[in-house]
């Protein structure tokens, strides 16, 4: 702890030297916020104020005077109670035009079947306009207001006679709560920004810049272990980044108290009463979780600086990660998303949610401690990364592209070449980006056809990757004959997966019954074409693609360079997020462990897409004809299970699964790909 204190010194010495970060972690905050804060203030006291102040023209045709005259002395009469400027001009046919042009609003009447028809004509993008519009609906309402009254007169009856139910509405959210909610969303944003702003300095300077400096060779040649390096940079950045927000909190605290205190009362709006007392009591939460969103971005900012050679290309890197961030912190804006046990495990959102919630005052202290526990898990598994990068000379001393093969020309490329990781990660991401920008929008039109786009784009995507990279696609895809022990093996292992992951999704159906609702309309959709297309389309092309994608090169790049127990966790964990679902994140990413771990013992990925399209079959059956599982299995496709079942199911699976170990641990060598594993 001694050395690290020492290189944490050093670090903060350094940071502190460079007076861009001193602006971002204190003079920015304090600038930004009030002036954003006071600024909206008076902005919206101010055009509120425009709107009686200005003088806006009513035109009308003097053919229609008799039509004009009584809603002119409707509104002199009141005029204050309106509390707006208005100004009739009547024009004839000689200038009927250039009134018409210079007018607001233009006035016409009808009258049809003994009725007056009042059509005004202005412009939705014209400020004053939209004013003019208002009022004068307010003076028609007022005048068919009147003429009722005199008409009821003359039959001898009250206005009750037309109105004999009345209904009232009273909001049970109070002022300061609605001024919460409508800034919650944006100050959480600005919040995220600012740390993603505060770390980013200090990240590209302990980084890339050890490198520029030359400095980085030496450092490492010093007495001190890799992780008390990492360690100390990573700390000195987190302070910044938590000074940074703490200082920005802070600020936002004062600028409200400026605006609460010191603006005088006839100068106010409703968008000053904002929930003060609140944001005081819940600092400490809103502290805890923005710290803990500062370690992570801290340690994602360092993991992308640290491929880059120069200040300039760590910029390039770090501003569409900026980008995204900021595009996701965002979602705090949408009024319909609250925070959720869903959301509070997505690190950026959840906080942008929790803060929302703090600040519409309906702090629910559980899903803040989710929150802050979430995003210090992140933040440990990010450093985890960082240090296996530190530990990777290609990384350190390269020139940030040794790691991204696909930036080599396809004839500088050997044959036989294995993708690296960050090719893998690329691969992964322009997949993802595929299926959100082309297997959505057939998806709109057409869910059969949209999913026939989607599993072609997870199929070809990994085949160009190793056909420019020259790879050897038996090798990384395990394209081998399966041994004959690992046959009942995988049985044994997927029969054993199967049961335990039926019990896992009847779980989650309980605890997100309306994402359950999603996926099941969305199945009902394609069950409506034959049999035959849907096992194709469902089973066979994902048995195919997503094997490829996900146990082929997914897992068999980060096998060739890390530990197999690595290697299987993130390649399956990638799986199941391919997913998009909450509901089959963890039963999905079980199936990609067991697939994944088939693979690493048996060499073989033939029996995964066998197993993987059994599985597929049965989701298939199980909806279009279930019937025949109701003979075969009734578990399968009950939809309450009792007690006795889950623990019967919960208890075959654990013994399928021991079986399943035991065949292959009975094998004291192992052959995968060409590597042989001692057990």
């Amino acid at each position: 702890m001694k050395k690290i204190g020492i290189l944490v010194k050093k670090e903060m010495t350094e940071i502190l030297r460079d007076k861009k970060t001193l602006i971002m972690m204190l003079v920015m905050p304090m600038i930004l916020y009030p002036a954003m804060l006071i600024g909206v203030s008076f902005g919206v006291t101010m055009l509120m104020e425009s709107q009686t102040e200005e003088s806006q023209i009513v035109g009308y045709s003097l053919e229609n005077e008799a039509y004009m005259e009584p809603i002119k002395a409707l509104y002199e009469k009141e005029k204050e109670e309106l509390e707006s400027e208005i100004t009739f001009q009547g024009a004839d046919q000689s200038n009927e035009e250039a009134v018409r042009q210079e007018a607001d609003v233009w006035v016409s009447f009808t009258e049809k079947e003994g009725n007056i028809q009042i059509q005004v004509d202005y412009t939705s993008t014209n400020m004053d306009s939209n004013y003019a519009e208002d009022t004068m609906q307010e003076l028609a309402e007022l005048y068919r207001d009147e003429i009722m009254a005199r008409n009821l007169e003359k039959k001898g009856l009250t206005e009750d006679f037309l109105y004999p139910v009345e209904y009232e509405a009273v909001d049970s959210v109070s002022e300061s709560e609605s001024v919460g909610m409508y800034y919650g969303g944006t100050i959480g944003m600005v919040l995220i920004s600012m740390i993603m702003l505060g770390a980013f300095y200090p990240a590209v300077d302990v980084t890339t810049g050890e490198k520029e400096r030359g400095t980085l060779e030496t450092l490492l040649t010093l007495p001190v272990t890799n992780f008390q390096m990492i360690m100390s940079k990573f700390i000195a950045v987190s302070i910044v980044a938590c000074v940074t927000a703490t200082v920005s909190l802070l600020a936002i605290g004062g600028s409200v108290l400026f605006l609460m205190l010191g603006v005088p009362e006839d100068m106010t709006s409703e968008v000053t009463q904002f929930p003060l007392e609140t944001i005081l009591s819940s600092i400490p939460v809103l502290l805890f979780a923005l710290i803990a969103t500062a370690l992570f971005v801290t340690a994602l900012s360092m993991c992308f600086c640290v491929f880059a050679k120069s200040s300039k290309e760590a910029n390039n890197y770090m501003t569409p990660i900026m980008l995204v961030i900021m595009i996701v912190s965002m979602v705090g804006m949408i009024p319909t998303i609250e925070l959720n046990y869903t959301y509070a495990i997505i690190p950026i959102v959840n906080v942008s949610l929790l803060i929302k919630q703090v600040l519409s005052q309906h702090l629910d202290l559980s899903l803040a401690l989710i929150t802050v526990g979430v995003n210090l898990g992140y933040s440990v598994l990010t450093i985890w990364i960082l240090a296996k990068m530190y530990d990777s000379e290609d990384i350190m001393f390269s020139d940030g592209f040794r790691s991204f093969r696909l930036f080599q020309k396809r004839s500088d490329i050997k044959k036989g070449t294995i993708p690296a990781t960050g090719d893998v990660v690329i691969c992964l991401v322009v997949v993802f980006m595929l299926m959100v920008y082309i297997g959505s929008i057939f998806s709109v039109r057409d869910v059969f056809v949209g999913t026939i786009v989607t599993q072609l784009i997870i199929l070809t995507t990994p085949l160009l990757l190793t056909w420019y990279m020259k790879t050897d696609k038996k090798e990384l895809f395990s394209l081998k004959a399966p041994k004959r022990y690992m046959i009942p093996a995988s049985a044994f292992l997927y029969i054993g997966c199967f049961l335990l992951e039926l019990v896992v999704v009847y779980g989650l159906t309980k605890v997100f019954p309306q994402s359950t609702e999603n996926i099941n309309m969305a199945f009902d959709e394609i069950m409506n074409h034959s049999f035959l297309a849907v096992v194709f389309v469902v089973a066979v092309m994902p048995a195919i693609g997503e094997e490829l994608l996900f146990r082929g090169l997914t897992f068999g790049s980060l096998n060739s360079k890390y530990k197999a127990v690595w290697a299987i966790l993130v390649s399956s964990l990638v799986f199941g997020l391919y997913h998009g679902s909450v509901v089959k994140l963890l039963p999905t990413s079980m199936l990609g462990a067991c697939f994944a771990y088939i693979v690493y013992k048996g060499g073989s990925i033939y029996i995964t897409m066998s197993l993987h399209f059994l599985n597929n079959f049965i989701s298939v059956v199980s909806m279009k004809k279930p019937e025949l599982i109701e003979k075969i299995s009734p578990v399968l496709v009950k939809e309450e299970l009792s007690s006795i079942e889950i623990i019967a199911m919960t208890t075959i699976g654990v013994i399928a699964l021991i079986a399943g170990l035991l065949l292959i641990k009975n094998k004291k060598n192992v052959e995968v790909g060409n590597k042989v594993l001692t057990e």
